[in-house]
């Protein structure tokens, strides 16, 4: 076992999921753990704060560690960059790993994505997975951001906005011709497990995470556009129109990045029907940047995130190390 603080932890923290893992300042993984969504904004505070002590104490115990052998913390958590949430996060990591003796770094979760496909702390991501965002780190660490405004009053081209859309097409035609047996509908409604359209407001008004519920409906979406359905089509293709825009305006406020690669991350990213779609949106739009799909999770993302804080100098032969680790824990 390594000497004390010489363990360094990385947190990617959504609205969805939270996934933590903890490795050596070598850049080897030893342990993972996931858990719910760690959002404050979609999930209250209290909840939030007992969810990420709980996952921590597993990831500790899973390499029978203590809190006195961290030397560094890294939570990428969604709003993390604002600093009202900055601050209640740092004090309950605090109550952990006290600042005396460990490295705390709080930050946006679109930090971590940007990391996992490029191993720095610069460069241009876009993400789509429950939410949206664009968000850019440039050289001096400035940020800039457009979109990730969350559901109430954003996320265009989301998981989301995917499936709020769906549902809203669903209950016009109900409006309409009243019950509709389309396949559309009999997917989505099949999906969950509703008989009519009539049952949506129950169903979603009084479900604890309707966010999340509403977003599951999006792979329902997807599964269809594959098979060709028409208005299944025609959503996607509006959510990578505004997931194009959005990149649109960042290249306008920071033409500088009109020559960086751009990171996708998320899990709309993950479907090939999805991601060719916005390949065909960039090109006409005429954004010729390069576009990288990371080998590795934005949780490993926030862990090379935490070696950089240690002043670690993020080698090739580190990269390979940060890589196979995670592969060989990850497949078991």
């Amino acid at each position: 076992m390594p000497l004390n603080r010489e363990y360094i932890i990385g947190v990617d923290g959504g609205g969805t999921r939270t996934r933590a893992v903890i490795g050596t300042r070598k850049g080897e993984v030893l342990a993972f753990v996931e858990g719910a969504g760690t959002n404050i904004k979609s999930t209250p505070p209290d909840e939030v704060r007992l969810h990420i002590i709980m996952l921590l104490a597993t990831l500790l115990q899973k390499i029978d560690a203590t809190n006195n052998d961290i030397a560094a913390v890294c939570l990428c958590v969604a709003g993390g960059d604002r600093q009202l949430d900055k601050e209640r996060w740092e004090q309950w990591i605090s109550f952990l790993f006290p600042a005396s003796s460990c490295k705390i770094t709080i930050t946006n979760d679109a930090v971590a994505a940007l990391t996992s496909g490029t191993f720095t702390q610069q460069g241009l991501v876009v993400i789509a997975g429950t939410g949206s965002i664009v968000y850019a780190v440039g050289k001096n660490h400035q940020v800039s951001r457009v979109g990730g405004w969350g559901y109430l009053l954003g996320d265009e081209g989301s998981g989301y906005y995917i499936g709020q859309e769906a549902l809203r097409l669903i209950t016009r035609h109900y409006d309409a011709i009243g019950v509709n047996e389309d396949l559309f509908t009999a997917t989505i409604m099949e999906q969950l497990a509703l008989k009519n359209p009539t049952e949506i407001i129950t169903h979603v008004y009084e479900h604890p995470q309707p966010r999340v519920l509403i977003a599951s409906v999006a792979r329902v979406v997807l599964r269809l556009a594959e098979q060709n359905n028409d208005r299944a089509q025609k959503i996607i293709e509006h959510a990578a129109h505004h997931l194009t825009h959005f990149i649109q305006i960042m290249l306008k406020k920071e033409p500088q990045l009109k020559g960086d690669s751009i990171v996708l991350c998320g899990g709309l990213f993950e479907n090939f029907y999805f991601v060719q779609c916005f390949r065909e949106k960039l090109q006409l739009a005429k954004i010729p940047n390069r576009l990288i799909q990371p080998e590795v999770p934005p949780v490993i993302g926030a862990f090379v995130n935490g070696l950089l804080s240690e002043g670690i100098p993020i080698t090739e032969a580190l990269q390979r190390k940060v890589k196979g680790t995670w592969m060989s824990i990850h497949e078991k």
